[in-house]
């Protein structure tokens, strides 16, 4: 019996270390990252520093403003950041960054004065012809509102004027033609309910009494494209219907200078060079009698559109 000759098995290769390089540290794309991270940082924060309001000037031309309509301006503080409203709303800011105004703090100022102005002239429009006990000037926020109570200008459950009503709007009529700006005239009820064969609801009747009213503000000067009629019926009321007292004050027409008109209307006679005729006669020759308001107004308005 021959030997079997058994073959050795192959020896084992040995393991070849590896000559590849490892890096060390973080990979190469978080340096751009970390640059891209550092450029925005610094975009938001100049955007930051931008966005910061001018509160040394605007409080000067209030304060200037405030004194020429006869009010007592505070003295300007050595921090204008003192007198920011430290709990303003945040959603509200947000919603309107310019809080209502234009971004600009002379044409904003020059609109509040403004305001005033026009609350100065329906005042002494009441006044002239004694209508304190059914007429009345309030300024808002938004805006400034003539209150007339429907008592004073028509007979009840009727949309015709009377004709001492009639007198006295072409009187208004003439105001509002001068003041050149937007206005809306709205009528008003109380919650009691009216069925005629005229009216079939408070809304008819409302929106027959503010357009009586706007069709003789517009017939006595008045720009027709510069007024708005609306009807609110008895939804919205400025006293309770549960007294006579409360509902005589739900029964009105209004007419209503809103802000944002006013702002706008700033802006178009600053950009236009132009000038209310009344308040250029009045800052041209101011007499003893005269609206030291106005004269403020138009000048503040002068300088901005030369600016």
């Amino acid at each position: 019996m021959t030997e079997t000759e058994v073959q050795a098995p192959p020896p084992e290769e040995e393991e070849v270390a590896s000559t590849e390089l490892v890096e060390e540290g973080a990979p190469l794309w978080m340096t751009t990252f970390g640059d891209l991270m550092s450029l925005l940082l610094t975009f938001f924060v100049l955007l930051y520093s931008m966005s910061e309001l001018k509160q040394e000037k605007f409080l000067q031309a209030s304060q200037s403003l405030r004194e020429a309509i006869g009010g007592n301006a505070p003295e300007l503080p050595e921090d204008p950041q003192a007198l920011l409203d430290q709990e303003m709303d945040p959603d509200k800011y947000l919603a309107d960054p310019t809080g209502g105004g234009t971004g600009d703090p002379v044409l904003d100022a020059v609109a509040d004065a403004y305001m005033e102005v026009i609350a100065k002239r329906l005042d002494q429009f009441i006044e002239d012809n004694d209508l304190q006990g059914s007429f009345s000037v309030d300024r808002e926020a938004d805006g400034v509102y003539l209150r007339m109570q429907s008592s004073a200008l028509f007979s009840s459950g009727s949309g015709t004027l009377r004709n001492d009503a009639v007198a006295m709007l072409e009187y208004l009529g003439q105001i509002t033609s001068t003041i050149d700006v937007k206005s809306v005239v709205s009528g008003h009820a109380d919650n009691q309910p009216i069925r005629t064969a005229q009216f079939a609801s408070n809304w008819e009747l409302s929106a027959a009494r503010a357009a009586g009213v706007a069709r003789y503000l517009v017939e006595y000067g008045q720009d027709p494209e510069m007024v708005r009629v609306e009807s609110f019926g008895e939804y919205n009321p400025v006293a309770t219907n549960e007294t006579a007292e409360g509902r005589a004050q739900n029964r009105r027409v209004e007419v209503f200078f809103a802000k944002a008109d006013i702002l706008e209307a700033v802006q178009r006679w600053a950009a236009a060079g132009e000038s209310v005729p009344e308040l250029a006669e009045a800052s041209a020759a101011p007499t003893p009698g005269s609206d030291a308001a106005a004269v403020e107004v138009q000048s503040a308005l002068t300088s901005s559109g030369e600016g």
